[in-house]
């Protein structure tokens, strides 16, 4: 009897499979249904106590040969992302169909090759110079930089004509994060050295102030000024606007002063 039920259990088994194995090839270009009878599309997954699980990546990015549609999770940044033919985007919450448009941008240099930044030598007392770069733009690696989904990775898309442009979303906040280098001689009183970003078509200006002590000769500032984009900093065809002007001014002379980076973080606008 033992015998018996083990043989019509390992028949069961080859009729299981079997039956299994048919049906993955006769129901391919069908609608298939898990935990359903009538499914309502391609593939409809039915169940009121649990949830479907997609594959799980450190970086979806890695995938040779991602296709259209193709969904994972970012076990890394904790987001699901979509590849929509030509780059891994975000999902994100939006009445709208949109696609991510936060990210930061950070620039280290301009020109061929590694680039240069932006320097200059033995400056005056309240001479005003205006911040450029040669292009192209030369950017730090990813993921420090991380360009919005919803912009191309141009240099266009954050500086052109030496303006300074903000993601192209109106009402969207950013922060303009710049660091410089300096020498100066010592002398008895405290410096400053103004960062000014203005906008030369509404007339704003953010400006921050950075204060030398008197007994330094050499070191680092940082700043961060803030905008939000609008029709009046925006060019077409989102506003009518040429973007920043960023420019710096010392109390006293300078031997030298450089821009280190200048990196522009881009807050999520729904």
């Amino acid at each position: 009897m033992l015998f018996n039920n083990q043989n019509k259990i390992h028949v069961m088994k080859k009729q299981i499979i079997a039956t299994f194995s048919m049906l993955v090839v006769t129901e391919v270009g069908a609608q298939v249904g898990i935990n359903t009878t009538s499914p309502q599309g391609a593939l409809d997954v039915y169940s009121t106590t649990s949830g479907m699980v997609i594959p799980r990546l450190p970086n979806p990015q890695s995938i040779s040969s991602p296709v259209e549609g193709m969904l994972a999770y970012d076990s890394t940044n904790k987001t699901i992302r979509y590849y929509d033919g030509a780059n891994w985007s975000t999902l994100v919450y939006s009445k709208e169909q949109t696609k991510s448009n936060e990210g930061v941008v950070k620039i280290n240099a301009g020109g061929n090759g590694a680039g240069n930044k932006p320097s200059w030598t033995n400056v005056s007392a309240n001479t005003v110079k205006q911040i450029t770069y040669n292009l192209p733009l030369v950017y730090a690696t990813p993921p420090t930089t991380s360009w919005p989904d919803n912009s191309a990775n141009f240099d266009s898309k954050v500086y052109a004509g030496n303006r300074f442009l903000e993601n192209a979303v109106k009402g969207q906040v950013h922060q303009w994060r710049v660091i410089v280098n300096y020498t100066k001689s010592a002398n008895i009183y405290s410096q400053d050295v103004r960062l000014i970003l203005r906008n030369p078509t509404s007339g704003f200006i953010s400006e921050m102030s950075g204060v030398i002590p008197s007994s330094k000769t050499s070191g680092s500032l940082v700043y961060n000024l803030t905008t939000i984009a609008d029709v009046a900093s925006l060019p077409a065809p989102v506003g009518t606007g040429t973007g920043y002007v960023l420019e710096w001014v010392a109390s006293d002379t300078m031997n030298s002063l450089s821009v280190d980076s200048i990196t522009r973080i881009s807050f999520q606008k729904n």
